[in-house]
């Protein structure tokens, strides 16, 4: 077998195992999230996720992009390592020191004194998470993806098991937000065991100076990167999630709590997908030749348009008509929402995977001034349509999300000097089809066996896409096969 049969080989099988256990631990979380959703209000979801994205951007800081220079690097990669170990930790550790005393502006910015004491008393978590990206960039550059797989079902399994044997007799938002950050760092002891042994990450060498000098010295020679990487999460982060981090300013908590009810419930299978397949194409892209990323690319972006987008508004056609079913009017917004969010998420499934290109490429700037504009606009959005309402605000940032979502995947095409023109016939040939196969949803949303009908339209699509598509159907097949 030569090197090229066995890379690709090694591809699918990491995003076969990646696929399997994905769709193990996203059937757990969604499980639970229905069960939160009874047990919980909106404005103790809409407090969560506030909390959890302020405890992501506080570890970006502490991280400062090191587990990109991590999986990046082809030379100098075990002082990488170890740079990330012994600063990224350090500067954590004292993030969570500096949380505790500015806690209470994050709660009078969002409106809330519960946030301020969650950060205050769980701080430590910071220094978990950059723990975990270190082990999980680790993870990734020795391509051990059954590990990672394996060390992720644990953290679900964990924080699940946890949060439906307490939460039923306590609940309070505590109780989940610790479940779900001692699952991680479950998924941390985890890979600590099996990717040992890590030769830079002796204790001796953590606490010494003359390390700490080797340490910054390799952090000033890619400063630059660096910087530009955090920027980027930043933005990324804050951009992909204003709909929380800046209505949360204007609304109140429990329209946070129907958004992030919603955004995850269509998020499980984007989620699910995107997940299991950047996560080996990243470090994939990283050690491969530019054609054979294009290659890859082609055959994701195919199979994204053909069988992922449809199946996304399939699920969400289900939801659509289940959730009030299931819980009457307390989420009735939330469905609202779903729909509105398909754009954002669709596009994203067709972006997500291949966002590393540039990181990949040593172009992170190119990114940088794509997450500007794309924060910028996203902003506009949401502020021209909270004029209009809380859902058409969402609505706006959905389709403008879209827009920028497939404008940087043309952009990571002409960083790989790929057909520009061939993507956009696909783009243009796969949205109409997208577009009729919506329109026929639509129309058999509100007729008196909509699941039924819905089922089968989706069940002529893939017959059809079967006898005129059949690439698309050998491509699937030799993923999940």
């Amino acid at each position: 077998m030569s090197d090229a049969s066995k890379a690709r080989s090694g591809i699918v099988q990491g995003i076969r195992w990646n696929i399997v256990t994905t769709v193990l631990r996203r059937t757990m979380s969604l499980a639970l999230l229905l069960a939160l959703a009874s047990w919980l209000s909106q404005s103790d979801l809409g407090l969560f996720r506030t909390y959890s994205l302020i405890l992501t951007m506080l570890t970006i800081f502490a991280v400062l992009g090191m587990d990109s220079n991590v999986i990046t690097m082809k030379r100098h990669r075990l002082l990488a390592i170890h740079s990330f170990a012994q600063l990224g930790i350090g500067f954590s550790v004292i993030i969570s020191i500096v949380m505790v005393f500015i806690a209470q502006s994050f709660g009078n910015l969002y409106h809330s004194k519960e946030l301020v004491i969650l950060l205050r008393c769980t701080s430590i978590f910071v220094v978990v998470e950059a723990l975990r990206r270190l082990l999980r960039s680790i993870a990734q550059v020795r391509l051990k993806f059954k590990e990672l797989a394996l060390a992720e079902t644990w953290n679900v399994v964990f924080y699940c098991s946890l949060s439906f044997a307490v939460i039923p007799f306590y609940r309070h938002v505590w109780v989940y937000v610790v479940a779900y950050y001692l699952g991680n760092l479950v998924e941390c002891l985890f890979l600590a065991y099996y990717l040992k042994p890590i030769p830079t990450l002796r204790f001796k060498r953590l606490f010494s100076l003359k390390w700490m000098g080797y340490s910054t010295a390799i952090i000033a020679r890619y400063k630059a990167f660096l910087l530009n990487v955090s920027a980027i999460h930043l933005l990324n982060t804050y951009a992909g999630n204003a709909p929380i981090l800046f209505l949360g300013t204007f609304v109140e908590a429990a329209s946070m709590g129907q958004y992030f009810f919603a955004s995850q419930l269509i998020g499980v299978p984007v989620v699910m997908f995107t997940t299991a397949v950047g996560q080996v194409l990243y470090p994939v892209f990283a050690q491969s030749e530019r054609e054979r990323t294009i290659t890859n690319i082609n055959t994701y972006a195919r199979l994204t348009l053909a069988l992922g987008m449809p199946l996304l508004m399939l699920y969400a056609f289900g939801l659509g008509k289940l959730v009030p079913g299931f819980f009457g009017d307390k989420w009735n917004e939330a469905v609202a929402l779903l729909f509105c969010l398909m754009p954002f998420f669709g596009s994203s499934m067709l972006n997500d995977p291949i966002s590393g290109i540039p990181f990949v490429y040593r172009k992170p700037h190119y990114e940088l001034v794509w997450n500007i504009v794309s924060l910028t606009l996203r902003i506009i959005a949401l502020w021209f349509g909270l004029g209009y309402g809380f859902v058409v605000a969402v609505l706006c940032f959905s389709l403008v999300s879209a827009l920028m979502n497939l404008l940087f995947y043309l952009m990571s095409l002409i960083l790989l000097r790929a057909s520009i023109k061939d993507a956009l016939r696909q783009l243009l040939m796969r949205g109409l089809i997208i577009a009729g196969l919506g329109y026929a949803f639509y129309m058999a949303y509100n007729t008196p066996f909509a699941l039924l009908y819905g089922a089968a339209i989706f069940a002529l699509y893939v017959a059809l896409l079967y006898l005129f598509s059949g690439q698309v159907i050998r491509d699937f097949m030799r993923v999940v096969l």
